[in-house]
């Protein structure tokens, strides 16, 4: 079965979205060498969510149901890969703060949820639907391991009573 050149495309905008959050979670871990092993551990599974997205194009050509993509915000996802662009660009910048970071990575994951990015296409494939159904859950997994992560940075932060 031939794909259409337009699903092609938007299923590799998300691929790339993907990637470079993996990208940045990568600098944020050698910028923040204290969270590391958190940001590798996000970074290593943003690259696998990054590989199921591409597998979504071979198993489309091999499935004879294929795959239906409704409402994909290709301006909305490029734009979005630009933001964390320039997030990776500045990521050494004296003001960014572990918060900061924890902040922009709770921000991400849960625009990923809310806009429904792994909604969008629709198939009649089981395994098609297993797969769509793992990004899901992996983003909502990130989203409260990254939520916790942010509120423990926020406890961290604030100032501590001086002692009677």
């Amino acid at each position: 079965m031939q794909i259409s050149d337009a699903v092609v495309r938007e299923i590799d905008v998300l691929r790339q979205h993907e990637k470079v959050i993996g990208r940045l979670y990568a600098a944020y871990a050698r910028r923040f060498p204290q969270d590391r092993d958190f940001w590798l551990g996000l970074s290593q599974e943003e690259e696998q969510h990054a590989a199921w997205i591409e597998s979504l194009q071979a198993k489309v050509e091999q499935e004879s149901s294929g795959l239906i993509v409704n409402r994909f915000p290709v301006a909305a996802v490029s734009h979005s890969i630009d933001y964390v662009n320039k997030l990776i660009d500045n990521v050494d910048r004296p003001d960014l703060t572990p918060t900061k970071a924890f902040s922009a990575a709770l921000d991400l994951e849960r625009a990923l949820l809310e806009n429904r990015y792994f909604e969008i296409f629709e198939t009649d494939s089981v395994e098609l639907r297993r797969v769509l159904q793992s990004l899901a859950q992996g983003t909502q997994g990130h989203v409260e391991r990254v939520r916790q992560a942010w509120q423990r940075s926020k406890q961290a932060s604030l100032p501590r009573p001086l002692p009677a």
